[in-house]
């Protein structure tokens, strides 16, 4: 096999695309990754890694690095507009351990994540990691991609690849440039995020849980972060207008949510708000994942609401299985069509998941009220069943 075909280029070297390096190089490919970030970083605050995630992640064999940098709560406790207490918890911990065949849910900052597989990546010889890549110019052949990388000092670097794999996220260039030409859309929310002392919250909540809070025009998420003495904070609005060009403009006013009528949740964000980062949520659905050489993973191909917590983990299960196939099936157009046909169904489901969440966490009376009576009655086994089709997923499909 000729030195290209055991190449593979990713543009991205965000948590999907050093996911799939790391996968692909543990196989013996060369891996070249291109990122224009001067250095490793990724934008937001918390994620939630939950047990079909954390397949890959042991599968790479990171599962102590991550769990050393990553916290286990003990549930998801729910509270509905201008409620004192939950109305019930979800229930984690050691029992959806147990469920799940061993696999844990956490929470842990992205940049926890994030350094966790850097650190891994920089072990492997057959990685190489280009940052400040400002420029990636990629022509395709019968079976391989030429690609001439630049940074921003406009020095160049040539590579053959057997193909080009886009984790470029949700503004991605390679889709733009190679697949369809597709921009993501906004999706009418807004996230806020902040980070707040461990101490300061646990005036008001317990901090070995996540906490979920709904309301008429907002919800609002809270992970423990304990490692690092914080709780990220996640406020989630909708916006009046139906596009967002300058994200500096966007500045969060709690007086024109229901926020405030919440007496558990605002006296923890009183003191918070001019910390609060606007992050406008943009989506994209593409119905072909490939052409030719050129693939996308993650947020590059489906960038989705965060209201089911999939994100991370959708493009991290794409990483495992594109790794796979790519090892098992010397021709690309058959390792991309069985990828995309074996991936987009699942990811479609989720994206649609995520969509109707946003719709059921912010629902008014009397919707609302019908939502409180189903959710306070539900036993744990029935809170974690529902959930089974995204949890017990085998991201390698079985052929790992």
């Amino acid at each position: 096999m000729a030195n290209s075909q055991k190449t593979i280029a990713v543009a991205g070297a965000g948590i999907a695309g050093l996911t799939l390096a790391i996968a692909l190089a543990k196989f013996g490919f060369r891996v070249v990754v291109a990122e224009k970030q001067a250095s490793p970083s990724e934008f937001g605050a918390g994620l939630q890694i939950s047990p079909n995630a954390r397949r890959v992640i042991n599968a790479l064999g990171l599962d102590e690095d991550f769990a050393a940098n990553s916290f286990a709560p003990e549930a998801i406790d729910i509270y509905p507009h201008k409620f004192d207490a939950p109305i019930n918890s979800v229930q984690l911990g050691e029992f959806a351990t147990k469920r799940y065949d061993g696999f844990s849910y956490a929470v842990a900052h992205r940049a926890d994540l994030l350094n966790c597989l850097y650190r891994a990546a920089k072990k492997f010889a057959n990685i190489d990691m280009h940052f400040g890549i400002e420029d990636i110019d990629a022509t395709q052949t019968a079976d391989s991609v030429s690609i001439l990388l630049k940074d921003q000092r406009g020095t160049p670097f040539p590579v053959t690849a057997r193909a080009l794999i886009g984790a470029d996220g949700v503004r991605s260039q390679t889709r733009i440039d190679h697949i369809n030409g597709k921009k993501p859309k906004f999706t009418g929310y807004v996230a806020w995020r902040a980070l707040a002392s461990i101490d300061h919250v646990a005036k008001f909540l317990p901090t070995n849980h996540t906490s979920l809070f709904w309301g008429p025009d907002y919800h609002v998420v809270l992970y423990p972060l304990p490692h690092q003495q914080s709780v990220n904070i996640a406020l989630f609005s909708t916006h009046k207008h139906k596009s967002i060009t300058h994200e500096e403009e966007l500045k969060l006013n709690p007086n024109k949510l229901s926020i405030k009528e919440n007496s558990t949740l605002s006296p923890i964000l009183d003191s918070l708000y001019d910390e609060f980062t606007p992050w406008p949520l943009f989506g994209i659905t593409c119905d072909q994942w490939y052409k030719g050489n050129v693939a996308l993973i993650g947020d590059a191909a489906h960038a989705m609401l965060p209201f089911q917590a999939q994100g991370a983990a959708m493009g991290m299960e794409d990483a495992g299985l594109l790794a796979v196939l790519l090892a098992a099936e010397p021709d690309n157009a058959k390792a991309f069509a069985q990828y995309q046909q074996l991936r987009k169904p699942r990811v479609d489901k989720v994206q649609s998941q995520s969509a109707k969440n946003g719709k059921i966490f912010h629902m008014r009376p009397p919707q609302a009220w019908a939502r409180n009576f189903v959710v306070a009655r539900q036993s744990p086994d029935a809170q974690l069943k529902r959930l089974d089709w995204i949890y017990s997923h085998d991201p390698f499909e079985g052929m790992l």
